[in-house]
């Protein structure tokens, strides 16, 4: 029986189906496991390797700002331009276990360097996307568009075909934790198909060689009622193997290394919802990020 599916524009992901045509949506026959296709060019798309980008054709301004799929760090002292791509968010759209193979049906990112007070180009930067998830890193030395204009007077434009994009000045920067350069989290943590995964960003362990023993608590507690749902104890040192492991207080955990990245993998009990819940952890140093996928 066909229906109408609705999906969000930058991402294809599916936001439900009725029967009922409004907003961004296409008529299809429904598949049984509708939660690992999404929507691109309005046609359904098996979750893969593939990253399906839609390319607006008119050029438009990069904002200033901390947070972004696509992040541009710049750093005038050492006149370099860094880019960080959200691999996280990237990875919820396409099958993460074939993140590996990771291809990008528009390879080349193309980002235009202009003046504020000139419409001459200063320079072009291209990414090659493929080869970025490769080796997770992009930088480019800026040196000659620095001597020639002042960084306060940089524009950053783009044809867009990630939803967010952002650039941030680092004059002096006043990280003192590495791990928190180009991220603002450590950890991040998201629940998926009733289990609960901790994804250690951390590269740089001799930042937090202080901490790696301690027992740190997340909690999640109830938004509405505001009572503790679940916790979970672990200790940073869990991430450096990928054997499995029994946790504090009796939890079983199966590690795993996912792009390089590593990750505790958790069952949750069949008694437990965390669709609305907030949370917390028993550490300042020790930044991590929620993603409630639930919601």
């Amino acid at each position: 029986m066909q229906k109408y599916i609705h999906y969000k524009k930058w991402t294809g992901l599916i936001t439900g189906h009725s029967r009922e045509k409004f907003g961004r949506c296409i008529k299809v026959d429904v598949p049984n496991d509708i939660d690992n296709y999404t929507v691109f060019d309005g046609k359904l798309c098996k979750r893969d390797n593939i990253v399906r980008l839609p390319l607006e054709k008119k050029l438009s301004n990069i904002e200033y700002g901390k947070k972004a799929t696509v992040k541009l760090n710049i750093f005038p002292n050492e006149e370099i331009l860094k880019i960080i791509i959200d691999k996280y968010f990237i990875q919820t759209f396409i099958d993460t276990y074939q993140f590996d193979n990771i291809q990008f049906t528009i390879p080349i990112l193309k980002l235009y360097i202009h003046s504020k007070k000139t419409p001459e180009l200063f320079g072009t930067l291209e990414i090659d996307l493929n080869e970025y998830f490769r080796t997770g890193k992009y930088e480019k030395n800026i040196s000659n568009i620095l001597r020639r204009i002042n960084i306060e007077n940089l524009i950053f434009k783009t044809y867009k075909s990630f939803e967010s994009y952002a650039y941030e000045i680092f004059k002096k920067s006043k990280i003192i934790d590495r791990n928190l350069l180009d991220n603002d989290h450590h950890i991040k943590i998201y629940i998926k198909n009733k289990q609960l995964l901790i994804q250690s960003n951390i590269k740089y362990w001799e930042e937090l060689e202080d901490i790696l023993h301690y027992r740190f608590i997340i909690s999640f507690f109830n938004k509405n009622r505001n009572y503790l749902e679940y916790y979970v104890p672990f200790v940073l040192n869990q991430f450096s193997t990928v054997t499995p492991n029994i946790m504090p207080d009796g939890y079983y955990a199966v590690k795993e290394t996912i792009n390089e990245q590593h990750i505790i993998l958790i069952d949750l009990p069949l008694t437990v919802d965390l669709t609305n819940t907030k949370i917390h952890i028993n550490s300042n140093k020790l930044k991590i990020k929620y993603e409630n996928t639930s919601n």
